[in-house]
């Protein structure tokens, strides 16, 4: 007992990492299959160049990705490379998390072998391969992060910032269910990087000069952005002008470890310049179609709050670290010590600038939600530095004693629950990955189980709950008189022979044209619903057809709403289903209701709609 009380951070360290295999061992992701399994979606694209060259040996065509994608369908083509002017295909994403892989996809490839698995780089000891090693990259960026703030806090404390970092923050996700991705990858990256850039600063050597270097290089190779890594060996611990003086004065005195750094980043960012040059004939090819930066309008608050991917909503926890880089001089709650050389005392200037910049550029990126992910992904790669200001919170709480370090203990360990459940809500409870919204978070907060009626929240992102009174019909129709059958078909209906239809054949319904009720006032409700059927459904929520209600202004739209009813429905089955929507605040004169086929094979057919407005 002793000893666990005197070496807390490796008793943490241990539990954390122990946590991590346990995880993916119970729940190995690597034996599912097609877009659940390890080697799928983004993954199997920043994966893609090793079986291209090592066992394909095609690189340019990609004329094995049709049969990898009908075998195991990890993803759509268009998600993996897309074609030249040439003839050839270039990879969507850059080789940076290739060359990571690289070692786990020899041990994979040698397994396949081994064992009679088709050694074809995606069945499962590739799969395992990879996906573990994402777990060891987790449990070194750990290590590294528990090496990097002994330097500058107590033990115990270091133990618990482990604890906190690995379990209550979306580290927990990337490092066990989503480890083959590449933000716990890059978090190892930073924590070894922060490690080298002390060490560097304490005794400069070309050894860790070109350590961190490579670490800045594979960071910039994985993603392009990530160059801002090179912030921290630049400026960790000047925190004045005449700090910068000196700096400039030792890198001056040690200009050859800066070349050696420079050249060897430059050099492994070389590697994706000569894939393209060797692919398309071009040096530079932009490879992400229409999605950029809007530099000049980040999303600053939905990223930070939404529910759709808020960092703070999702990891909450890092509000106190936040608060911790707001405290004015990190130098009076590092420990002396515990403290390196008084010229790097202090991180808090490069913690602080890196923090700024990265933000900016995650907040800018224009798909700021970056797709199917728990909380705000692009984040995680920054913990190993929100580790210190959280540190220095916690150094700072437990040297000041009040309630008010009873009251911070409890929060951070409700952070931590509230992670592991939502967690726990996202691979196995009602979850949504992609289209989170303010409505659905509370109808699923705390539950388990799924209930596809809720899911219609996804769609409608509203909901009203109590009871509805002075109901009014605004419109009622059974669709047997219409004048114009456009859009319509006699082939199923609820009642008497005719309804709605947007199929295949009929993308689009005969619209509905209602005009702007008189006494109906922004934020109002409305209920729109009927009777739905499918001889087949669509699964895919994308391509599912949908009952649309669009709010509009002079033909333009103000406000469009949907609604999937084969989010619940049984195939040859009629079912009444319907949505609760609020008039928008902006102002509009009409609105348009139609049925839309989204691209699926199975068409919907809609009768004895009903648009009816009440009140609370």
């Amino acid at each position: 007992m002793n000893f666990l009380i005197s070496n807390f951070s490796i008793s943490a360290f241990r539990f954390c990492s122990a946590m991590l295999l346990l995880v993916v061992l119970a729940f190995p992701r690597y034996t599912r299959p097609g877009t659940e399994a390890t080697l799928a979606w983004d993954v199997s694209g920043y994966y893609l160049y090793l079986p291209a060259i090592f066992i394909y040996d095609d690189l340019e065509k990609l004329a094995f990705l049709p049969g990898i994608l009908e075998k195991y369908q990890p993803s759509f083509a268009q998600d993996q490379a897309f074609p030249i002017e040439n003839g050839n295909q270039v990879m969507k994403y850059s080789a940076g998390m290739a060359v990571l892989y690289l070692p786990f996809f020899a041990i994979g490839h040698a397994l396949a072998k081994l064992t009679g698995y088709p050694p074809d780089g995606f069945s499962l000891p590739y799969q395992a391969a990879i996906h573990l090693g994402g777990v060891l990259f987790s449990i070194l960026g750990l290590w590294f992060l528990r090496k990097s703030l002994l330097r500058y806090f107590p033990d115990r404390t270091v133990g618990w910032v482990l604890l906190l970092i690995a379990l209550g923050t979306n580290f927990f996700n990337y490092a066990t269910f989503d480890a083959a991705n590449a933000h716990a990858w890059l978090f190892c990256l930073m924590a070894l990087l922060t490690y080298l850039t002390i060490r560097y600063h304490e005794q400069p050597s070309m050894k860790l000069a070109l350590g961190m270097g490579t670490c800045i290089g594979l960071a910039a190779l994985v993603r392009p952005t990530e160059i801002l890594y090179a912030i921290i060996p630049l400026l960790w611990g000047v925190g004045s002008m005449a700090a910068l003086r000196h700096r400039l004065v030792f890198f001056k005195n040690n200009f050859a470890h800066l070349l050696a750094a420079g050249l060897v980043t430059a050099a492994i960012g070389f590697l994706q310049l000569a894939y393209w040059k060797h692919v398309s004939g071009h040096w530079f090819v932009y490879s992400y179609g229409d999605q950029g930066f809007s530099f000049l309008h980040p999303h600053f608050l939905d990223v930070f709050f939404s529910y759709r991917k808020g960092w703070l909503v999702y990891t909450p926890l890092m509000v106190f670290a936040l608060m911790g880089l707001l405290i004015s001089d990190y130098g009076l709650w590092i420990s002396d010590s515990h403290g390196p050389q008084s010229a790097i005392r202090n991180p808090q200037s490069a913690i602080l600038l890196f923090f700024l910049l990265n933000t900016w550029v995650v907040c800018a990126w224009d798909i700021w939600w970056y797709g199917g992910a728990f909380g705000q992904r692009a984040m995680v790669q920054s913990y190993p530095l929100l580790a210190f200001p959280l540190a220095v919170l916690l150094t700072l709480q437990s040297a000041i004693r009040n309630p008010q370090s009873a009251i911070l203990k409890l929060l951070l360990v409700g952070c931590v629950a509230l992670n592991l459940f939502q967690t726990y809500q996202a691979h196995w409870g009602p979850w949504e990955a992609d289209a989170m919204n303010k409505a659905y978070y509370w109808r699923i907060f705390g539950k388990v189980e799924n209930d596809p009626w809720d899911r219609l929240l996804l769609d409608s992102k509203e909901a009203y709950t109590g009871e509805r009174k002075n109901v009014k019909t605004l419109y009622a129709a059974d669709f047997e008189t219409v004048v114009d059958t456009v859009g319509t078909s006699i082939a199923f209906a609820h009642s008497g022979r005719r309804s709605l239809v947007a199929s295949p054949l009929a993308e689009y319904s005969q619209n509905i044209n209602l005009p702007r009720p008189t006494d109906l006032e922004a934020g109002d409700w409305l209920h729109i619903g009927g009777w739905f059927y499918g001889e087949q459904l669509e699964y895919d929520s994308w391509r599912m057809p949908q009952l649309v209600v669009r709010f509009e202004k002079a033909g333009e739209s103000v406000r469009e709403r949907a609604l999937r009813p084969f989010r619940v429905m049984q195939p040859g089955q009629w079912l009444e289903v319907g949505m609760d929507i609020r008039a928008p605040q902006k102002d509009f004169d009409a609105i348009k209701i139609f049925a839309w086929n989204a691209g699926s094979r199975a068409g919907m057919w809609a009768d004895d709609l009903k648009v009816e407005t009440f009140e609370e």
